[in-house]
């Protein structure tokens, strides 16, 4: 079963979402309904539940704080419950905080059940990983991966399967060797000082590229290519110069 509490100040979108949530998902089990974060604090400490639906705006503490107070408080006695914040509020810090906290998912309201499904079966699948992505580390040795926040959550990977990164305004874009992509929740800088700087280059201010993967340089574009995806990066001339003066 699925131990769930819900937190949300409001009587008739609590109402609605536990009978969303009992209708829909067999082994959903509702373990506690809250209106604020200092009362969710204790129930969560109680009754230890796997996931929690938490409303961002509420009278006194809001969900942001609550979610931050339980990752403080991870430890080898507490496992902090996975988060979907529900709000109705799309404000861009709300939703960069959220990720920051490694949640789920941010739903906005009114919920509909696609999202509640699309939300909860990324809670599975983060479930259902977990266990496999420590054995992964453990022995593949973590010092060779790397760990990335994206839309679905946190993931490692080896430096040798990104081809480059490029800056998305706040956030960033990775492609793959297997021509897969995916939205990073971190700025391209703080992605850079992650990369090992024997393989990543910089070039220009929105873009690093992994060295093994170049094929040909142009004046304006960076030709990359894998075995299974190929790629064309435009760059400027003064990016292509300095990139052809680190080769």
């Amino acid at each position: 079963m699925i131990r769930t509490i819900i937190v949300e100040d409001e009587f008739s979108p609590r109402r609605m979402l536990r009978e969303k949530l009992t209708q829909q998902f067999a082994d959903m089990e509702i373990v506690a309904e809250c209106e604020n974060a200092e009362d969710a604090l204790i129930e969560i400490l109680r009754l230890r539940p796997g996931l929690l639906f938490l409303d961002i705006q509420m009278p006194g503490r809001n969900g942001l704080w609550l979610a931050d107070e339980l990752m403080r408080m991870a430890g080898d006695t507490f496992t902090p419950p996975d988060v979907i914040f529900t709000t109705g509020y799309t404000y861009p810090e709300y939703l960069l905080k959220a990720f920051e906290l490694a949640a789920i998912d941010y739903l906005v309201k009114p919920l509909s059940m696609e999202s509640l499904e699309k939300a909860v079966a990324r809670y599975r699948e983060r479930a259902g990983t977990a266990t496999g992505l420590q054995n992964l580390t453990d022995a593949i040795g973590e010092d060779r991966l790397i760990r990335f926040k994206s839309y679905n959550g946190l993931f490692l990977l080896r430096p040798d399967d990104i081809v480059y990164v490029e800056a998305d305004r706040d956030y960033a874009r990775m492609f793959f060797t297997n021509g897969a992509k995916e939205e990073i929740f971190e700025r391209l800088g703080e992605i850079e000082k992650k990369l090992p700087a024997e393989t990543f280059l910089r070039t220009g201010k929105s873009v690093v590229i992994n060295r093994r993967y170049i094929r040909k340089i142009t004046d304006s574009t960076l030709h990359l290519a894998t075995p299974a995806a190929n790629y064309k990066v435009e760059i400027s001339k003064d990016a292509i110069r300095q990139l052809k003066s680190q080769l």
